[in-house]
């Protein structure tokens, strides 16, 4: 087990270089926050960096009392209550920053990570060259293609889905996220779509609790299709794109391939749940941006 002199050993090692370098810090620690902010200087509010607090939904409740004093020291990002290893953590923590445009392709990160016994892993990341964590094909501003808010709530979902099922059972699922009038050119509906009618009010993902009626369609075969505002424009949806990317990985099925060809013939997002691994992969330019991988 890590000692506490070796932490503090980490996070005085993280404050020195993010001075020297004068770069970014992303905090990509979830757990017991609060204990740390009194003790090491690298939370001083006024130090010199940049930071970002990345704290669960459930942590970022329970400290509700000192969230002002958190939010004083650096940026908060939010990220589901689920459990993730180390390496995890800090992808989406940067897919969270890199979609809202926290974080951009020029940007140099000191990103902190460790377990429930604390802090025990600094990596030092240049995001223009990090093939490992995150790939890009083209422009890092998700921005252009869906707004952030509604990018965090499906990933958040898809997360959900991975990690917990849907009544006890594995699911497969494609997001396809903007680009609307591209997207719904290159998709066949295959059952009738249960979204039809609605107020587009009634079906934005920002404005009604839609996050089990996402997870309930899921179960159908095919897409669900949303546009880049939140709206869901329908459920159970084929992607007929014939043309597949050639540089996606060997090995993967048709549901990836669908949601990658997607996105290199229009400029949305597509977010994979697999059924057999629970992994969540995200594409983008016909190429795969991360894969989180689903904790054992």
């Amino acid at each position: 087990m890590i000692t506490p002199e070796a932490r503090k050993t980490i996070l005085s090692k993280a404050l020195e270089i993010a001075k020297s370098l004068q770069k970014m810090t992303l905090i990509a620690y979830y757990q017991d926050i609060a204990d740390y902010l009194e003790e090491d200087e690298l939370f001083a509010a006024e130090n010199g960096v940049k930071k970002i607090i990345v704290m669960k939904e459930d942590e970022y409740e329970e400290n509700s009392d000192i969230v002002e004093h958190i939010e004083g020291i650096g940026q908060i990002i939010k990220v589901p209550s689920i459990s993730f290893n180390r390496v995890n953590k800090i992808k989406i923590a940067l897919m969270m920053c890199t979609s809202s445009g926290i974080l951009s392709k020029e940007d140099d990160v000191i990103a902190l990570s460790g377990t429930s016994g604390g802090v025990d892993t600094l990596m030092f990341i240049d995001i223009s060259k990090e093939k490992e964590l995150l790939s890009f094909k083209g422009d890092i501003d998700l921005e252009k293609s869906v707004k952030p808010e509604v990018f965090e709530r499906v990933l958040r979902i898809a997360l959900e889905l991975a990690n917990q099922g849907r009544e006890g059972k594995s699911v497969g699922a494609i997001f396809v996220l903007g680009d609307k009038e591209k997207v719904l050119e290159n998709v066949k509906q295959m059952i009738f779509n249960p979204f039809k009618g609605y107020d587009p009010d009634e079906r934005n993902i920002l404005k009604a609790n839609l996050d089990d009626t996402l997870k309930e369609y899921s179960l159908l075969d095919g897409a669900i299709v949303i546009d880049c505002n939140g709206v869901v424009e329908t459920a159970g949806a084929y992607i007929s794109v014939s043309a597949s990317p050639e540089d996606l990985p060997k090995g993967l099925g048709a549901r990836h391939i669908a949601a990658a060809s997607i996105t290199a013939v229009t400029n949305a997002v597509s977010i994979v749940v697999s059924e057999s691994t629970g992994d969540v992969t995200i594409f983008r330019n016909g190429s795969i941006i991360t894969r989180i991988e689903k904790v054992s």
